[in-house]
């Protein structure tokens, strides 16, 4: 008996127990985050172009941009430009966005879509379906309860303004936007919507509603905007009605701003209390149940606190080491270029402009400009640099001065906050009356500017000035303003000297960060782009 027991109590172990209980946390991760500072810029020239058909011509025109993937040869016409979408403030066009608006925090993938709202933003892919967006929208003017409605139950949903990208069998895209559902009982609503940047070739495609096209904010005829256009519509509906509609088509690159109102905000006034209390956008899929839903905000009562949305047909620029150098600083004009800056045959009255833009990727920070490696020659004295530089020193023989190079004393400096990023620096003492202007960083010469403003306390050291004391958000971008000018009162006196500086950028953390700007030998920053200044 004793020995079943004990065979019995050992068969037992395994099969049953005490009370217990486990708890476990599983997959945990710690993982480093990331602060990336991209920078683009636009440089424009007041000197001869150097080739093409307009060799010769002394006039202002396109350096070198980046991004710049628009032109007819092996290198880009210039203008900064993503895929086609221009940000430049120089040339002929005028664009929607300016360069601070660069799409360059992202990697959307080749088939998505970069959408922005509110600091957030999201890679979307088209609603798609087999048939055209006039079938899929399914639109009627008439047939009871449901006239003057879209009748597509999957595009539509009750107090929610709905926008998404469509693209059919046949690859034509367009831009899509339902109002409310039709099963609405609380009196509908009102919304207003401006579309910026859609090409001129699109249209009103679905809905009811006229859009008004303009050729730009002001109205003038005579600037910009030929090739973008601006729409305008304003919408009210009732009881079992939707409003809304779809333009196109729009072509593979573009980039649009949607600036809306809805409820009492909107142009027209609500047919019924009832109203718009949430933007909404889809992404993929063929509607509700099948597409991602990205709640953009809620709307209030009031309708006025939506904030503008953008999309972008590409986004995502490279930097640093990234770059394709010394390619990026060449361009049709300039094929052999191979620095960001490289003049060699400045004159008196010759003047160049940077508009550099500024893209904090990932997380907030302090950002400086900095400066480094400035050095001067006086490269093979002329006689008539020869008499100037006697006239100048008071002398009388050419042994007894020195020809290290006078360029940077009269090379005449700007470095300005470039407000809208149109590469001009508009300056107070200059605007109209009840125009602020913008602020300059610094005015003065190549010299003081590498020697003074930076405070360089030896010749290996590289000079810092921090653009504004606050913390710049992450992904919102800002320009800065670089100008140099050769005054036509200089002379003889800079004959074939040389000047050779470095800028850059700098950024550090926001975050934990009591002293920014102090940094150690192992922080120094590294100018880049490095550039080879006019010479």
């Amino acid at each position: 008996m004793g020995a079943i027991g004990v065979a019995s109590a050992g068969a037992g172990l395994g099969t049953t127990a005490y009370f217990s209980d486990e708890e476990s946390f599983e997959g945990n991760s710690l993982a480093a985050g990331e602060l990336d500072l991209k920078v683009d810029w636009q440089q424009t020239y007041d000197g001869p172009i150097p080739t093409g058909e307009n060799a010769g011509q002394v006039k202002e025109h396109a350096v070198n941009a980046y991004p710049d993937t628009s032109g007819d040869n092996d290198y880009g016409d210039g203008l900064q430009d993503l895929n086609g979408v221009h940000y430049s403030g120089a040339g002929e066009i005028d664009p929607v966005f300016n360069a601070a608006e660069v799409p360059a925090c992202c990697d959307c993938g080749e088939d998505e879509y970069y959408v922005t709202y509110g600091g957030e933003s999201y890679c979307i892919t088209p609603v798609t379906s087999e048939e055209a967006i006039e079938q899929f929208y399914d639109y009627t003017e008439a047939g009871g309860s449901i006239e003057y409605s879209s009748q597509n139950d999957d595009i539509q949903k009750e107090d929610t303004s709905v926008m998404f990208l469509h693209e059919d069998d046949a690859g034509d895209l367009s831009l899509v936007v339902v109002n409310d559902a039709y099963t609405n009982e609380d009196g509908g609503g009102a919304a207003s919507m401006t579309i910026e940047g859609a090409p001129s070739s699109s249209g009103w495609l679905v809905g009811s509603g006229d859009w008004k096209v303009t050729d730009d904010v002001e109205g003038d005829q005579n600037q910009g905007f030929e090739q973008y256009e601006e729409w305008e519509v304003d919408w009210s509906w009732g009881t079992d009605r939707t409003d809304g509609g779809a333009i196109g088509h729009l072509e593979d690159d573009f980039a649009l701003r949607i600036s809306a109102a809805f409820n009492q905000a909107a142009a027209r006034s609500p047919n019924g209390p009832g109203g718009i209390q949430e933007l909404v956008v889809l992404s993929g899929g063929s509607g509700f149940g099948s597409s991602e839903e990205i709640a953009l905000d809620t709307v209030t009562e009031a309708g006025d606190n939506v904030e503008e949305i953008t999309i972008h047909s590409s986004c995502g620029i490279d930097s640093g080491v990234e770059l394709e150098t010394p390619d990026v600083f060449r361009s049709q004009n300039y094929p052999d270029q191979e620095h960001l800056v490289q003049f060699d045959d400045v004159k008196p009255g010759d003047s160049g402009e940077i508009t550099f833009s500024l893209h904090l990727c990932d997380n907030p920070g302090y950002v400086w400009m900095t400066a480094a490696n400035f050095s001067e020659n006086g490269g093979t004295l002329t006689e008539p640099e020869i008499d100037a530089i006697l006239d100048n020193a008071n002398a009388s023989d050419v042994d007894e001065v020195d020809d290290s190079g006078n360029l940077g004393e009269y090379i005449q400096v700007t470095v300005w906050y470039d407000e809208d990023c149109d590469n001009v620096y508009d300056d107070p003492e200059d605007v109209q009356e009840g125009e602020d202007g913008e602020e300059a960083i610094f005015e003065g010469t190549l010299r003081e500017l590498m020697e003074g403003t930076f405070e360089l306390e030896t010749e290996e050291d590289e000079g810092m000035v921090q653009l504004g004391e606050d913390c710049y958000p992450a992904r919102a971008g800002f320009c800065i303003g670089f100008e140099w000018e050769v005054p036509t009162e200089v002379g003889n006196i800079i004959q074939g000297d040389e000047a050779h500086f470095d800028l850059g950028f700098y950024t550090e953390q926001c975050r934990h960060n009591e002293d920014p700007g102090n940094t150690t030998a192992t922080t120094t920053p590294t100018p880049t782009p490095t550039g080879t200044p006019p010479s």
